[in-house]
């Protein structure tokens, strides 16, 4: 186990972006991933048309999958906000803001059952843009994950002291 005070501290890395420009690609990023949903869920009569012409166990099995992937896209959304909260370079900051838009737009093309191809294409392609923008960004990445485990472990024991404190008074 690591002593807490051995772990590296460096503020550029671990501290969040102060400013506007992180609220700007935060923003971004959640207004992307809802312009496309919206934008791809606009056609009900080819999800109707779909769905006539197709076997009920089998729409029941894409929507499922559509719902599984939606989880999925929402993890990458929130590892994205989690990541632009912290100065990364500009193509990390675009791949962090591509990736969970395409995975947001993917189960809502699924669930129209009209074009499940163009679906899985938009929800893997987003997956290998985060996979290998989260493998560009692993030294940082670890670093930041340390420093915010640390601030956790850091509070947790400040409160748990507080707490015995307060019971031995």
């Amino acid at each position: 186990m690591t002593d807490a005070s051995a772990l590296p501290r460096s503020s550029a890395a671990t501290s969040p972006v102060p400013g506007s420009a992180t609220r700007r690609a935060i923003g971004l990023l959640v207004a992307a991933a809802f312009v496309s949903v919206a934008s791809l869920a606009t056609s009900p009569e080819a999800s109707s048309l779909a769905a006539a012409q197709s076997d009920a166990e089998l729409v029941m099995l894409l929507r499922f999958m559509a719902g599984v992937k939606a989880l999925l896209a929402l993890f990458a959304l929130g590892v994205s906000v989690w990541r632009l909260g912290h100065p990364a370079p500009l193509p990390l900051t675009l791949a962090y803001i591509v990736a969970p838009a395409l995975m947001c737009a993917a189960p809502a093309v699924i669930w129209q059952l009209a074009h499940v191809a163009a679906g899985a294409a938009l929800f893997h392609g987003g997956l290998v843009v985060l996979l290998l923008a989260l493998y560009a960004d692993r030294g940082q990445g670890t670093e930041l994950a340390k420093s915010a485990a640390l601030r956790l472990r850091r509070a947790s024991f400040s409160r748990h002291r507080r707490a015995s404190r307060a019971a031995l008074r």
